[in-house]
């Protein structure tokens, strides 16, 4: 089963890669309703099979943007994994698109080489589309880079401006407090919206729960006291890392309003953005890559946020993400425009879902 590119009736697979792609394409299924839901199972079918019919090359296409971006493919198969995600993406029309485009770039950037580097410049155009302008003796390359690739947009014989200072705005550091019953998607929401902020040359940290109970919380339980003192722990380096113009994401269960709200007072209002990861009990019990919710309904693992312990959803989050409608690339978007509308002040009242 080999095969570089599509066909004009389907693009074959490896066996390796065919394996990969029924196994994610059933589980996207399990999870997912609407028209998508068929066109998946049958992606699954004939990827066993080792071919991938021509009109269902798209979905496949977009099964393998969905497990790279939200760095599925890496946790679930390691870096193989990703390798043969990637092998297969660079054989549908869109990875064939994004390699001819990533090839320009290279070539307009080994045109500057060997030339003295007078500016460079990145800006936000909107939400994850950032434009880098480099000037070299009198010469402006500017490449676009969004979401679904990179080109280059222009290339003149005018400089680039010079980056302008920061504005205190800009400085300022945030706390986004992800809260949720556990398998919701808050660490995978943290870890991209990290990786954004990171790009955009952002100061940031993830505080993530397993993280900090293994190397903060040592030695804390799960009784009402110790989840409270917990977070009272995170939150206190949170406000620590936010004096100091740090975006801190926080990935927390938090089940308690009343610990939330602790947190908030200690952070501060002006700067606590809290976001509520959102996924059905039933949609988590049937998701359970861990087994976690199977073995507390069956008594095994008590106090268990969800099942024998309680969780209060927030009464007036700045933003909702319902995790079980849409993917983590998506999530993360809708995260990353509500900074943005935190950095213009216009966040407080403008709840979302």
């Amino acid at each position: 089963m080999s095969g570089e590119r599509p066909s004009p009736t389907g693009l074959e697979l490896h066996e390796d890669e065919a394996s990969l792609v029924a196994e994610e394409a059933l589980a996207l299924a399990e999870v997912m309703a609407g028209p998508q839901r068929p066109r998946l199972l049958r992606l699954a079918q004939t990827a066993r099979t080792g071919f991938v019919p021509e009109d269902l090359v798209d979905v496949l296409e977009g099964l393998a943007v969905l497990v790279l971006q939200s760095g599925r493919a890496r946790r679930h198969a390691r870096a193989e994994g990703e390798r043969l995600w990637t092998q297969v993406l660079r054989r549908t029309p869109r990875g064939q698109e994004l390699q001819e485009q990533v090839e320009a770039v290279n070539r307009a950037l080994q045109a500057l080489v060997g030339r003295r580097l007078d500016a460079l410049r990145v800006e936000c155009r909107t939400l994850g589309h950032f434009t880098f302008t480099l000037a070299t003796e009198g010469v402006a390359l500017t490449l676009a880079v969004r979401a679904d690739g990179v080109q280059v947009e222009s290339v003149s014989a005018e400089g680039a401006r010079r980056p302008e200072p920061s504005t205190g705005a800009e400085r300022r550091g945030v706390c986004v407090w992800l809260t949720g019953l556990p398998g919701a998607g808050k660490s995978t929401v943290a870890s991209l919206v990290a990786e954004r902020l990171r790009a955009e040359g952002r100061p940031v940290e993830v505080l993530d729960g397993d993280v900090v109970r293994q190397h903060f919380s040592r030695g804390l339980g799960f009784s009402r006291e110790d989840r409270l003192e917990n977070i009272r722990r995170v939150a206190y380096v949170a406000r620590l890392l936010v004096r100091h113009g740090v975006y801190v994401i926080v990935a927390l269960v938090s089940p308690y309003r009343e610990a939330r709200a602790a947190a908030r007072a200690l952070i501060g209002d002006e700067a606590f953005l809290e976001v509520y990861v959102r996924c059905p009990l039933e949609v988590l019990v049937r998701r359970d890559p861990k087994g976690l919710y199977a073995r507390a309904l069956r008594g095994e693992i008590p106090a268990f946020t969800g099942v024998s312990d309680p969780y209060e959803p927030p009464e007036a989050p700045d933003l909702i993400l319902d995790t079980d409608r849409e993917p983590p690339e998506t999530s993360a978007r809708r995260v990353l425009d509500l900074l943005s509308r935190w950095r213009d002040g216009v966040t407080k009242g403008a709840h979302g879902s």
